[in-house]
Order: C-alpha cells, then sequence, then structure tokens
C-alpha cells in the first residue's frame, strides 16, 4: 500500500452518524490520491464500544481520547498520528462536493502556502463566510452587530470576492488543509482554545512563520456550524474567553502578520 499523500483528521463526539457521509464523501473526493482517516474522538467511549467502532469500521484509524478536551485538544491528538504529507482538519458534517484533487494539486505547487480551505456552502447552496479577516476587538464588536441587526447566521464581507482564488487573513476550522511540516513547526493548534479562535490563532501562527494562507473556491464543500455562541450563554461566554486569549496573544486592535498577495505565491 502507498503511503497517504494526505490525512484527514476528523473529530468525533457522539457523531459517528455524521462521520459515515463524510468518509463516503472524502473517499469520493480524493480519486486515486493515497489517503488515511483519522477519526479522533472526544466521547469517551467505554472499551467494548470502541472495540465495536474498530470493527465497524476497519479502514479508520481511531485516537481514542482520554478526556474531551475541546477540538484543538482533539484535532492534535490525530494530527500527531498523521502520516501524509498534507493534513486536513475535518468536522464530521463535512460534506465534500468536488475539487478536492484540484486544491492538492495548488497545495503541490506552492509550497509558500502553509494552509488552504475551499469554498463551504451549506445545504441550500449558499456560500458561508469561512474565509475572513483577522478579528480585532472592533471588528468583533462590528460582526455581533451586523448580525443582529441583520438576522444574518453568515456576514459575508462586501470587499471579498468569494469566487476567487486569493490569500485570506484566517479560515474557520470546518475544513483547513496545512502541509506536514507547517503543522511541525507551528507543534499543532494551541490546546488552551477549548472551542473558538483556535482555527484563528492557528492561521496568525502560520502566516507569522512566513507561510500563506489560501481560499480557494474552486473545491467546495457543505457545512453548516450550529453557530451554538449565538443562543447558548454558556458557550457565547466560551467564544469570548478564547477571543480574549487571541487578542492578548497577538494584539488587541492591530499587528497582526500581513498577508502577501495571491500573484507573489510561489
Amino acid at each position: 500500500m502507498l503511503p497517504p499523500v494526505i490525512s484527514f483528521i476528523i473529530i468525533e463526539f457522539h457523531s459517528v452518524e455524521d462521520i459515515k457521509g463524510c468518509i463516503v464523501s472524502i473517499k469520493t473526493g480524493c480519486g486515486n490520491i493515497p489517503y488515511e482517516i483519522i477519526v479522533s474522538s472526544n466521547s469517551c467511549y467505554l472499551p467494548e464500544t470502541q472495540n465495536k467502532l474498530k470493527h465497524d469500521f476497519p479502514e479508520i484509524r481511531w485516537s481514542f481520547n482520554k478526556k474531551n478536551g475541546g477540538f484543538a485538544y482533539a484535532m492534535n491528538q490525530g494530527l500527531k498520528i498523521a502520516y501524509g504529507k498534507y493534513m486536513t482538519i475535518v468536522n464530521p458534517d463535512v460534506r465534500i462536493k468536488n475539487g478536492l484533487i484540484s486544491m492538492i494539486e495548488f497545495m503541490q505547487s506552492h509550497p509558500s502556502v502553509g494552509a488552504i480551505a475551499p469554498l463551504i456552502v451549506n445545504k441550500q447552496g449558499i456560500t458561508q463566510d469561512s474565509a475572513r479577516a483577522y478579528v480585532s476587538v472592533q471588528r468583533y464588536v462590528w460582526r455581533n452587530i451586523k448580525r443582529v441587526i441583520g438576522h444574518k447566521p453568515s456576514v459575508l464581507d462586501r470587499n471579498m470576492d468569494y469566487t476567487q482564488v486569493q490569500t485570506v487573513d484566517w479560515v474557520i476550522g470546518a475544513f483547513i488543509m496545512v502541509q506536514k511540516e507547517v503543522y511541525e513547526k507551528t507543534k499543532g493548534m494551541d490546546e488552551y482554545y477549548f472551542m473558538y479562535a483556535e482555527d484563528l490563532d492557528w492561521c496568525t501562527r502560520i502566516r507569522a512563520l512566513g507561510y500563506e494562507v489560501v481560499y480557494y473556491p474552486l473545491a467546495k464543500v457543505e457545512y453548516e456550524g450550529s453557530r451554538s455562541a449565538r443562543y447558548s450563554p454558556k458557550y457565547a461566554k466560551i467564544f469570548l474567553k478564547s477571543h480574549i486569549y487571541y487578542w492578548n496573544k497577538h494584539g488587541f486592535f492591530r499587528g497582526y502578520p500581513k498577508r502577501k498577495s495571491i500573484e507573489m505565491l510561489d
């Protein structure tokens, strides 16, 4: 068997049924490219359940984590055991639609690209705000005001053409492909983040190392997050706590690493 070119790390938290559809879309999307699928489970299943899952999904490598340590923690457990030259973190309810091979080829031909992400649409085919500007304090406040006033689950940037390949400040963690060497240099995600802003932080650190983050809409996946922070005081508190931690690390208002234009990529 050929070594995997790409590793997919899927987070699992009592979401086995979602994973089935995700796996099917990965198999279809990869074509003849060697790949591996790792499921990092925060569900803390009993040994008998773990054995059943291994039996039911023999093609998957499982990481049964000892605790529910959050999103970044779970992804890091999977990234640690991945073999692929390119590593992709994936939410279980993501479905790859098209363009995955093209996105891999883009990464292969542009070594300065440290992270790349596709166009994300919801089940109705509506473009989601998966590629965004850095979240400073003022932008955090302004985005939330626009969501409340406009009653919009997704706030698209008016200055961004979502049909064009381009460098962006950061991409959401539902689906991010990174080079293995980038993972090794960043040591993965910051596990202080239980939920939220770990993707923003990772992209910021990737660019600080001299790599670029690219939005690649020639590839498309379907995904629509729960956006629980908007409806639950508990998750809203976690959301704010994560962003305060990010601002303490990288700056409250400015100072974030600047991106190059797409024309400057090597």
